[in-house]
């Protein structure tokens, strides 16, 4: 008989500090790691910008700056902020 179970692989972690629990998937890690590239590239532009004109010439002021976005650090516990965290694989069978 043919088994129609589903195996989904997501990272449990545990705070050391205030003993919260939180759980993200590999969807999360891709998108945190997008997110993380997106504002490297906005840095750079940004620096770009700043070492083109260091005298502050005017075409340098119709140069927009990029924008950073929040990007969530699953490293530190989203409740009390620590690092202190202990992360294991979990495998949910749905």
């Amino acid at each position: 008989m043919i088994s129609l179970t589903k195996k989904i692989t997501e990272t449990k972690c545990t705070c050391k500090a205030c003993g919260k629990v939180w759980f993200y998937g590999k969807d999360e890690e891709r998108e945190n790691l997008g997110e993380r590239l997106q504002n490297l590239g906005s840095d750079m532009s940004n620096t770009g910008k700043s070492m083109m004109c260091c005298s502050g010439c005017l075409p340098a002021l119709f140069i927009p700056e990029k924008q950073k976005t929040a990007v969530k650090d699953l490293k530190s516990c989203p409740n009390c902020g620590s690092k202190a965290v202990i992360k294991e694989k979990v495998v949910h069978e749905v």
